[in-house]
């Protein structure tokens, strides 16, 4: 489940995550969504931009 606020209407709540990135009550796209990475399907832009970023850190300090 995802939480979410509305600007646009300020509904708070939480929904399912789709990929829909919209109030479920007024649809605005005006929304802050806060998910669980795990959420997140792995094609999303968000998680190709964390797994690149995450093969290149391989500064581990040894």
């Amino acid at each position: 489940m995802a939480r979410f606020r509305c600007r646009a209407c300020a509904e708070e709540g939480s929904f399912a995550y789709g990929g829909i990135h919209a109030c479920p009550r007024c649809r605005s796209g005006d929304v802050q969504i806060a998910l669980i990475i795990e959420e997140l399907p792995d094609d999303d832009p968000l998680i190709v931009a964390l797994n690149k970023l995450a093969e290149g850190d391989d500064n581990t300090g040894d």
